[in-house]
């Protein structure tokens, strides 16, 4: 239901801007005719952030947010449109009073959409608190989840039918393209007959304003936002329950990538919210890694960033149920700086000696390569060489001759997962993924199977699956179908590998195949076998000349 634009300039008018955003921890001194403070939309410390009693304004000269008291709810709180106007208005005492002849208009900024998902979220939570499905409830019982954490998290259960919830949402006057839209209903393709996409599942309902996304929606942000913009700190955690426990523990400022690895995009969003991140992973030898790679990721950033982790066999929710608040407290003041866990676990590997100490900074440079800041390199390079014990100006002399050679640079700096892959194949991959004008070259020469890297190979047949779909190389799209192929995929289209010519990557590869056939086939059977493979040999030679040129490459 739509609210009338005059009750919405009402609302607004009536409310306090400067009141209502002192209501939200935000320190405003007066400046002039405004009143200033510091953002609470990104990190800053200089004040940027003014307001404006007179006309109801708010605007940030640092990062552009702007509007009235309504915006700033949107903003701050994750309200919906609605929500925002509805919450103002009984701040002010006013009676909500809706436009009825536009039963289903969308107010002034409200996203139908929002509005659908909030609705179906409601409707799962109300399955699971009235008891739907005993198996769920004894699942939550077990992992002892209490039940205020089940309404604090809208937890919620998709009903065992194929259209329970579409039903639910079209008597709200959610119509079937809206739901398609959303991702709460699909349609078969072979009978047209439509169907709920989740269906006797228990579910953990992600918040954010956009739709959701992996690798830009942070689980447990939503729920921790005050007490992580009050403590300017977030703990990053692998799991969804992880997060839950730590919230009822009282460490509410706990957030978990939905399903994948930390992305450069869940940088970004960190980075408006808080200056100091908290890594910290399971007491296992995939935690330790994921220390590394996560570490790994905020070495070129701003951020102060250390590694917590946790005793073998522990996860954080077994530890807080185990030990409590306190010995978690404790340990997390036993934080490292990522920069300190990324040198301590790299010189794990290697004798403690001098030579050892070289080898460890090989496999190092390749990651402080990656900080593109001068400054930044510059003092962590410093600060490399004080905790090895190396001289600086041997530390930076070994540096620069790794810089120097730039094709050393893209094949070392390029994903570790992809070290022993063939170069011609990485290149072509990447073509596909950055290059839409040379991908039907490489889809008219090359198959599958003519990849040596299963990896490669996957990830191609991926590709080529969802264009046949009529999604095109899309990575969002893998994103979903695919979460380990999706980070092969962003790890190769953000590497800057040498130019290269596709069609000659094509014919190395094919080359590559036909010598490794021709071997494998002329070292057996008969001198009549062996004649006929190399007479075959040679017309699948004169095919390949044919279709793509002389051969005869090094």
């Amino acid at each position: 239901m739509a609210f009338s634009k005059d009750f919405i300039r009402r609302v607004s008018e009536a409310t306090d801007i400067l009141g209502l955003i002192s209501t939200r921890g935000i320190n405003l001194k007066k400046a002039g005719a405004s009143f200033k403070g510091l953002c609470p939309f990104h990190s800053e410390k200089t004040p940027s952030f003014n307001v404006n009693p007179q006309r109801g304004f708010f605007h940030c000269f640092g990062c552009g947010a702007s509007g009235d008291s309504i915006k700033f709810l949107i903003m701050h709180d994750r309200l919906s449109f609605a929500e925002a106007v509805e919450e103002l208005a009984k701040m002010n005492g006013l009676q909500i009073e809706h436009d009825a002849s536009s039963p289903m208009q969308a107010d002034k900024g409200e996203d139908l959409g929002l509005k659908c998902l909030l609705d179906a979220e409601l409707f799962y939570h109300q399955q699971l608190m009235e008891g739907r499905n005993r198996s769920v409830l004894d699942y939550l019982n077990e992992r002892m989840i209490p039940e205020d954490q089940w309404s604090h998290f809208k937890l919620g259960y998709a009903p065992d039918g194929w259209t329970k919830t579409e039903e639910y949402l079209k008597g709200k006057g959610h119509l079937p393209p809206l739901l398609t839209r959303t991702g709460l209903s699909k349609t078969n393709e072979e009978n047209g007959r439509r169907y709920d996409r989740f269906r006797n599942r228990l579910l953990f309902p992600v918040h954010d304003v956009p739709y959701y996304r992996k690798s830009l929606v942070l689980y447990g942000l939503y729920q921790g936002m005050e007490e992580i913009r009050k403590s300017r700190e977030i703990i990053c955690v692998e799991g969804y329950l992880d997060v839950i426990r730590l919230h009822e523990y009282g460490f509410k400022n706990a957030v978990a990538p939905c399903g994948t690895a930390l992305t450069e995009q869940h940088l970004q969003l960190v980075k408006r919210y808080a200056e100091r991140v908290i890594l910290l992973f399971d007491g296992d030898d995939a935690g330790r890694e994921a220390a590394r790679t996560h570490g790994r990721l905020f070495l070129p950033h701003q951020l102060e960033a250390s590694v917590v982790m946790l005793p073998d066999g522990s996860d954080p929710d077994s530890f807080l149920l185990d030990h409590g608040a306190d010995a978690f407290r404790e340990l997390l003041l036993k934080q490292m700086p990522v920069l300190d866990y990324l040198l301590q676990q790299t010189l794990s590997k290697y004798p403690d000696s001098l030579q050892g100490k070289l080898k460890a900074l090989d496999e190092l440079l390749p990651i402080f390569a990656e900080i593109k800041d001068q400054t930044l390199k510059q003092m962590t390079l410093n600060a490399v060489a004080e905790k090895m014990g190396l001289p600086t100006s041997q530390l930076l002399e070994k540096s620069r001759k790794f810089l120097k050679n730039p094709d050393q640079t893209a094949i070392q700096s390029s994903p570790s997962v992809f070290h022993e892959e063939s170069r011609d194949e990485l290149w072509i991959l990447q073509t596909l993924l950055k290059n839409q004008d040379e991908a039907s070259q490489v889809r008219s020469h090359l198959q599958p199977e003519e990849l040596q890297s299963p990896r490669l190979k996957k990830l191609y047949e991926a590709l080529l699956e969802m264009e046949e779909q009529g999604l095109g190389f899309s990575i969002s799209t893998l994103e979903e179908k695919n979460p380990e192929l999706y980070q092969a995929a962003m790890s190769l289209s953000v590497e800057e590998l040498p130019q290269h010519d596709v069609l000659l990557s094509i014919k190395r590869i094919k080359q590559r195949n036909l010598k490794s056939e021709f071997q494998e086939l002329g070292s057996q059977g008969s001198m009549e076998e062996r004649l006929r493979a190399r007479l075959e040999h040679r017309k699948k030679q004169k095919e390949l000349v044919d279709l793509l040129g002389n051969p005869s490459l090094t």
